[in-house]
């Protein structure tokens, strides 16, 4: 670690990973019926493209456990195929629900010790695909930014 660089605990990691920050082409997918199982929703997203990563998520504990989240997060190899994959499958019909597409968002949790509170300066909350795209800051350069505000 640099010397002077204070890094924030982060609880989910894996939604902060460099790679799916910086292509911009990952999607969230939610509203995903129960009973959609991993493997036919992967085949659904691949005709859009090449999927490079598929994150398919499943309860950890509690009365829900090992039962699906009810989203997912999909990384395609182009910003091209994640605009189609977008296009065609926001708002159609899965089964018995209306899949919700949209660009992802990494979401940022720390705990501020002025307040003893956790603040969310980033939200995970999906965008209207209809934003303009992100700029290329990284992650330390984006957190410091909304801590100046």
């Amino acid at each position: 670690m640099e010397p002077g660089r204070q890094t924030l605990p982060l609880e989910n990691a894996s939604i902060l990973s460099e790679g799916s920050l910086q292509d911009g082409h990952r999607l969230w997918i939610g509203n995903l019926d129960p009973k959609i199982t991993e493997y036919h929703l992967l085949k659904l997203l691949q005709k859009f493209g090449k999927v490079k990563q598929f994150d398919f998520l499943f309860h950890k504990s509690g009365a829900l456990e090992g039962q699906p989240r009810g989203y997912c997060f999909v990384n395609f190899e182009t910003k091209q195929e994640a605009e189609k994959a977008i296009q065609c499958l926001n708002g159609k019909l899965a089964l018995s629900k209306k899949l919700v597409v949209r660009w992802a968002h990494a979401q940022v949790k720390r705990y501020d010790h002025n307040k003893n509170e956790k603040i969310l300066p980033i939200s995970l909350e999906p965008s209207s695909s209809t934003e303009p795209p992100q700029s290329n800051l990284s992650v330390s350069a984006k957190i410091k930014a909304i801590e100046a505000k």
